[in-house]
């Protein structure tokens, strides 16, 4: 009895609610259809970006580099010329770029609808060993940029106190632990702090072969900084005493190693 009684009020809810059910499901058909079309049309316009020559890379455009020539990135990167840019992957290019040593870091962005963007980020060479009449190019940090037989046309700092023969280019000339690495890293920075007051900067050599007596040479000058715990004081502090105008072509040194009162030699 009480599914003869269920199955007359189902029946008398549809009939009553035909035209709502109708339309119900032809709503539900329609999304069907709709979703369907969507999935067709997208799938379309995908197989179109991947095929059609439109979106083929055409151009390569380098930036950021200084040291680095375009000719030798736009070599390693041409492979990308002619691929879809949709599909193109990048990151074989970005390794064999990174390998340069005056590279620190690559990106590589696509500009639609068939241009590759490649910025690099370089090393900056400051420094300059030399042994057995070849010049070892070096970063702040302590990174061999380059080996070559001449340093013309580039404003560098002589580097003394380490083996330049033995080091590799791409690495650290020294441990990386190395007292010395930490001593011109924190030197490299009080010398740009000092370039951007002094446009005439003479700032020639820097001698870090022993940690505990740091020696910056400007001209004819020698600084006696000792050991590198408060390096920045003592090097302003020296500063401001070799630019006055009575030491100006002077030879001779300025001791600031000790907390006393600095000591100036001049060779008469």
């Amino acid at each position: 009895m009480n599914n003869k009684g269920d199955n007359l009020k189902n029946g008398n809810y549809i009939i009553e609610n035909k035209e709502e059910l109708l339309h119900k499901r032809k709503s539900r058909k329609r999304l069907r259809y709709l979703m369907l079309l969507v999935i067709i049309m997208v799938s379309t316009l995908i197989t179109l970006c991947i095929k059609l020559p439109y979106f083929n890379i055409t151009s390569i455009q380098i930036t950021g580099n200084m040291n680095t020539s375009k000719a030798e990135i736009y070599k390693t990167a041409k492979t990308h010329l002619g691929s879809n840019i949709f599909y193109d992957s990048s990151n074989d290019s970005k390794k064999q770029i990174m390998k340069n040593p005056y590279i620190v870091s690559v990106k590589v962005n696509k500009v639609l609808p068939n241009k590759l963007t490649i910025k690099v980020q370089e090393r900056v060479a400051v420094f300059y060993g030399k042994q057995n009449n070849n010049y070892y190019i070096l970063d702040n940090n302590g990174i061999l940029l380059e080996k070559r037989t001449n340093i013309k046309n580039m404003n560098l700092i002589k580097l003394v106190g380490f083996n330049y023969e033995k080091c590799e280019v791409g690495k650290l000339i020294a441990l990386k632990d190395d007292r010395k690495i930490d001593a011109i890293k924190e030197i490299t920075s009080m010398i740009n702090e000092y370039r951007k007051t002094n446009k005439s900067n003479n700032i020639t050599m820097v001698d870090v072969s022993n940690v505990l007596d740091i020696k910056i040479f400007s001209g004819n000058m020698c600084i006696k900084l000792g050991a590198v715990e408060d390096i920045k004081n003592k090097f302003n502090k020296a500063i401001n005493i070799i630019t006055q105008l009575r030491y100006q072509n002077a030879n001779g040194y300025v001791d600031v190693s000790s907390k006393g009162n600095p000591v100036v030699f001049i060779k008469k």
